[in-house]
C-alpha cells in the first residue's frame, strides 16, 4: 500500500513539475495566446508548493506525524521538483515554441 502512494506521489510531482511547460492554460483554467517564461516560472513555483503540501500530507498519513527538516532537504527537493521539469521543457522547444522572456 505505501509503495503504490510514494510512487503516485512521484507520478502527481513529474505532472505538476511539466504542466507549466507543455500547456498555454494557467492553472488549466484560463486560455492564453502565449504564456512568457515569468508566468510559466511562477506557475511552476506554485506547482512545487504544491507538491510539497502534497508530500507533507502523504508523510503525515503514512507515519501520522511531519518529520522537522533542514534547509538541505527543501534545496534538494527543489531541485528534484525542478528536474522533472526538464521534459516538458524539452516537450516545449521541440514543438519551436520559444519561451519569451517577459
Amino acid at each position: 500500500m505505501q509503495q503504490e502512494l510514494i510512487w503516485g506521489y512521484l507520478l502527481l510531482c513529474l505532472l505538476l513539475a511539466t504542466l507549466p511547460w507543455v500547456t498555454n492554460r494557467l492553472f488549466l483554467a484560463i486560455k492564453l495566446t502565449r504564456k512568457s517564461f515569468v508566468i510559466r516560472s511562477l506557475e511552476w513555483a506554485v506547482y512545487a508548493f504544491i507538491a510539497l503540501m502534497a508530500g507533507w500530507g502523504l508523510e503525515y498519513q503514512l507515519t501520522g506525524s511531519i518529520q522537522s527538516q533542514d534547509w538541505e532537504f527543501y534545496v534538494s527537493t527543489l531541485f528534484m521538483f525542478m528536474i522533472m521539469s526538464f521534459p516538458g521543457l524539452i516537450y516545449l522547444m521541440k514543438q519551436g515554441k520559444t519561451v519569451n522572456p517577459a
